[in-house]
């Protein structure tokens, strides 16, 4: 009998919200039976209340539980071997100059909690990144934890030929060299820098950036700034093979998601040396990687990349093989099916 994961995962408003569907994807992809029961955004807030929201028995015929940290720990009382993913921890230092008053309150009394009660109880911890296992260890003491970094489906996010750049995946535009953001318009992804940075760039450098799901929209708060909204999957890789540099200035990150996704494109990255973000861009390879808030070294390294266009495409050569072999589907599907194998005592069986 193959094995049956279900994830449990409340509508959200970043990466984890992607995390979720891209794990669901790559184990299905293992021939496991994997069901992915979406349920809305207010279980982020009150996740004990899922287990009572829904039929009795409504678990019956899966083998294993599995939601991000926040959510775990409701899942005890199934009466299924418990896993829980967890993507970074709020309660690091670093996050807290750039939370809101009601985010750090938030932070501290409430998701703290719920994260140190999924790590405590989980059957398995699942660590994305080396950084956030250090996170986990440090902070709650766990020292079992795995890692499987998250997945990018390298099938569906691949470049173009000969590295290419494609004109139609951005709206029209006159500029020579294209920066794309990727991500929500907050203060931890570095929004707010980077009108800073395009100040410090040539006129013909256009940046073009995402709507994501957090931040006022107040329109392009830069002249050579430009919102493509919130495209979807296609629409997004469309974005990074029309783009010559991802520019990325997070302050903080469990892993990094949209770097690894440019890469996978074969798009170098200008982002910042912190939290996981060395582990997917390498560091004079596939992209630069400069110290939080030097607005004068992003500018730098992007201009870098900007006047050298076989050095963008050196750096997405390296940055696509790097992805395919290690954040690939294949390493995310075949990790947890593995996991869950150990855990349950079975063989895997497509």
């Amino acid at each position: 009998m193959t094995i049956r994961p279900l994830y449990i995962s409340p509508v959200g408003r970043g990466g984890v919200d992607f995390g979720i569907q891209n794990i669901t994807r790559s184990v299905r992809a293992t021939g496991l039976r994997p069901e992915l029961l979406r349920l809305p955004e207010v279980y982020n807030f009150a996740p004990f209340l899922i287990p009572r929201s829904l039929p009795a028995g409504w678990w019956r015929g899966f083998d294993v539980v599995q939601g991000r940290s926040r959510v775990a720990f409701a899942f005890r009382e199934m009466g299924l071997p418990v896993v829980t993913t967890v993507h970074h921890l709020t309660t690091d230092p670093d996050l807290q100059p750039y939370s809101s008053l009601a985010q750090r309150i938030f932070y501290r009394l409430v998701e703290s909690r719920y994260d140190g009660l999924s790590v405590a109880r989980a059957d398995a911890v699942v660590c994305v990144s080396r950084f956030t296992q250090r996170q986990v260890e440090q902070t709650y003491g766990r020292r079992d934890s795995t890692i499987i970094f998250d997945g990018i489906d390298t099938e569906v996010f691949v470049p173009t030929a000969g590295m290419a750049r494609r004109d139609d995946g951005l709206p029209p535009s006159d500029a020579r060299i294209r920066l794309l953001f990727v991500g929500n318009r907050t203060r931890r992804k570095g929004f707010d820098l980077l009108p800073q940075i395009m100040d410090r760039l040539p006129t013909d450098y256009t940046l073009f950036y995402t709507g994501g799901f957090q931040g006022q929209d107040e329109g392009p708060p830069h002249p050579r700034m430009v919102a493509i909204g919130s495209p979807d999957r296609a629409g997004l890789v469309a974005a990074y093979q029309s783009c010559d540099i991802l520019l990325f200035p997070s302050r903080l990150e469990g892993f990094g998601i949209a770097p690894a996704e440019a890469l996978a494109c074969g798009r170098p990255v200008v982002t910042t040396n912190i939290s996981a973000l060395p582990e997917v861009v390498d560091e004079g390879q596939s992209g630069f990687l400069v110290a939080r808030n030097d607005v004068v070294g992003y500018a730098e390294r992007v201009q870098t990349l900007g006047e050298d266009a076989a050095l963008r495409r050196r750096f997405g050569e390296f940055g696509r093989e790097k992805v395919a072999a290690s954040f690939g589907y294949d390493q995310l599907g075949n990790g947890f099916a593995a996991l869950y194998a150990r855990l349950l005592g079975r063989e895997i069986q497509g």
